[in-house]
């Protein structure tokens, strides 16, 4: 016989995203709010920081459209997560990157500089180098659709569409793409795709330090796991939110087959 459920708005904070405190670890230790902040600072109003790591959460997530963020604005947990003082709206995400984007292009080295240069329980990320000790460089193209679109520099694609073609390059296979860029203006899907390349080093170095080991998840054998497979795994966990004596505790389900290696990993960047 089938159950019928009684439908309830429980009193506490619940996330589908728990792999967004991960993310927010990880951009702390490039130290991106005194680094940004202090060469751009606002006067009024949210600061670029805010903007920028509230950017990052969503393409850690699969998401690059700026209107994705709307669905955040009330989220504490994505706040909490990624250190954020405020969530940028739409509007503001869009505006602040129009403003700044070829400001911004020489930070992005900086900060996938400093995450590659980490070390996570004395080691180092892995590129996947192999038995010559090369490491793998994969550089591919790819067309994006922007069909029907005033967007800056669209042109004819390989594929018989307008749209852009950007070069890619990997180390390692890595499985994330942007299908769909969110301006109209090229400085900013530039940026956008700089950013890109941020979100995908954080994902795959989280993979790295979750989803291979003997208590990972994820059973068989790999030496490197898709960034498709860390988002289901690790980012998109159910987690439970909750303040307790002056303390804010983040729950993870008792059934939960990944709670150790996320445990063992939150530790971890704490520590660093």
């Amino acid at each position: 016989m089938m159950t019928d459920f009684i439908i309830k708005k429980l009193p506490y904070d619940l996330s589908s995203h728990a792999g967004l405190a991960l993310i927010g670890q990880y951009l702390k230790s490039t130290h991106l709010k005194s680094l940004l902040d202090s060469a751009f600072p606002i006067r009024a109003g949210i600061a670029n920081s805010d903007v920028l790591k509230s950017y990052i959460g969503l393409l850690s997530l699969g998401k690059n459209d700026f209107d994705a963020i709307e669905n955040f604005r009330d989220n504490d947990f994505f706040k909490r997560a990624l250190d954020l003082r405020h969530v940028p709206s739409s509007p503001t995400l869009r505006q602040r990157f129009d403003s700044f984007a070829s400001q911004w292009f020489d930070l992005m080295p900086q900060i996938n500089h400093k995450l590659l240069s980490q070390r996570v329980a004395g080691k180092p990320i892995d590129f996947g180098a192999l038995d010559c000790s090369y490491t793998p460089v994969d550089l591919d193209t790819f067309a994006m659709n922007n069909s029907f679109t005033k967007k800056e520099l669209v042109g004819r694609t390989y594929a018989g569409l307008d749209g852009y073609c950007p070069f890619a390059v990997y180390l390692g296979s890595l499985g994330y793409c942007l299908e769909r860029l969110p301006s109209g203006k090229f400085d900013t899907n530039y940026l956008v795709c700089q950013l890109a390349a941020v979100a995908m080093n954080l994902l795959r170095m989280i993979g790295q330090n979750t989803l291979n080991g003997t208590d990972s998840p994820v059973r068989h054998t790999a030496k490197h796991r898709r960034i498709r497979t860390v988002m289901q795994e690790i980012m998109f966990k159910a987690a439970r939110m909750i303040k307790h004596a002056g303390r804010w505790i983040f729950g993870l389900g008792e059934s939960d087959s990944g709670f150790a290696v996320f445990e063992r990993h939150y530790g971890q960047l704490k520590a660093a």
